[in-house]
């Protein structure tokens, strides 16, 4: 049986579906960042051909800080290559992984002869050239043009190309990547472990002191500084008959949390653990994510593949041209907001308050293409197809 490598930076709860389905035709190891604060899957695991190692326990640092994260991140890649050279895989696909941590997974992979695929969640190289123009202006193009030199060399020695967006395909042929390993296949919610509940679960909704009566709107994940806390304050502050929750992780909620004053009806509670995220969203009424415009063009967030799967109508605040929104507005599965005027999205919510039918058929929009998307068979057979070229 082959050994392969799935290297997911992040953990997160759909890649270790994967590694559990692909475990039925390979000994998969699981590898992910263990002191990463976003949301993770939960990795008990009694699967004979799955191992899961979470890599860099000593390993910690403030995102913030970003010229200490750049050697951590080597550091981090160091130990992801270590594990590589002691198991020996015929393959690594390693996604959603810090560009100097990359070099060293793509290093090893090269000099082992072990066949990389990069797993293109975002752009590093995109997202750090925007956060360095904002923070040091024009001294900031010699820093991202380090990051854009490393990002494209991986990917001109990666052997294939997972992208989950269309919109990424342009950004790798205009860096003159070779189109013949580029491949197409979006991520996706958990739908074997998330079930669309149309009753709240009131216990638990009552163990976190949330009033379950109340109409609700929540927002799951990660709350960086790519989304937008201040129209979530101001939602709230237009809209206080509702409660607003936010489980959330992340510099975003960290400002959020040491903000005084914030409206009584928004609520900050922390990421719940994945086994409760039936009961998570099965308290909202509606959910909400966030995206700057910026973002929009290399982000795809995962949260809401989750809410599709949860059958209730989501509220997008995102450029219109985002892979999402795109989906959300062709299925009507909820409604996209680009210019995040609070006066719309009022108008919306209150017409989902009022109009139960309508809330249910959208809710089931969501849910049906949750379920005809997100077929976790189908999916690994995609896997399979790029595994084996070359």
């Amino acid at each position: 049986m082959q050994k392969i490598i799935i290297h997911d930076y992040c953990g997160h709860p759909f890649q270790f579906e994967l590694s559990k389905i692909l475990s039925k035709k390979y000994f998969v190891y699981h590898l992910y960042y263990v002191n990463d604060y976003g949301p993770k899957a939960d990795f008990s695991n009694n699967i004979k051909n799955l191992k899961v190692i979470g890599v860099g326990k000593k390993i910690e640092y403030d995102k913030s800080r970003l010229f200490q994260r750049l050697f951590k991140d080597i550091e981090y890649g160091k130990e992801v290559s270590k594990f590589i050279k002691r198991i020996d895989p015929t393959l690594v696909v390693s996604g959603n992984c810090p560009t100097f941590a990359q070099e060293y997974i793509v290093k090893e992979s090269i000099k082992k002869k072990i066949k990389f695929i990069f797993w293109v969640q975002d752009f590093y190289s995109i997202a750090v050239d925007l956060i360095f123009k904002k923070k040091i202006g024009f001294f900031s193009k010699f820093i991202s043009s380090i990051f854009y030199f490393l990002e494209k060399k991986q990917l001109n020695k990666s052997n294939q190309i997972i992208i989950i967006s269309k919109e990424f395909e342009k950004y790798l042929i205009k860096w003159k990547i070779n189109k013949k390993k580029i491949h197409y296949i979006p991520n996706w919610g958990n739908i074997s472990q998330i079930n669309n509940e149309s009753v709240k679960d009131k216990k638990y909704a009552s163990k976190i002191k949330i009033n379950s009566k109340i109409f609700t709107i929540i927002y799951t994940g990660t709350l960086a500084l790519k989304h937008d806390q201040n129209l979530l304050i101001e939602l709230s502050l237009a809209n206080p008959n509702y409660q607003f929750i936010i489980f959330g992780v992340g510099k975003g909620f960290e400002n959020l949390k040491k903000k005084e004053n914030l409206p009584e009806n928004l609520k900050l509670l922390g990421i719940q653990k994945f086994i409760y995220m039936n009961s998570v969203l099965s308290i909202a009424d509606i959910f909400i994510a966030t995206l700057s415009s910026d973002a929009g063009k290399f982000s795809v967030p995962s949260k809401i593949l989750n809410y599709l799967c949860a059958g209730k109508p989501i509220i997008f605040c995102a450029s219109k041209n985002n892979q999402t929104s795109k989906i959300l507005k062709k299925f009507n599965c909820g409604k996209v907001f680009e210019d995040g005027n609070i006066g719309k999205i009022s108008n919306f919510i209150n017409e989902i308050k009022k109009n139960k039918k309508l809330r249910k058929q959208i809710g089931l929009n969501c849910r049906i293409y949750a379920e005809r998307e997100f077929n976790l068979n189908k999916i690994s057979n995609k896997f399979n197809k790029i595994f084996h070229l070359n």
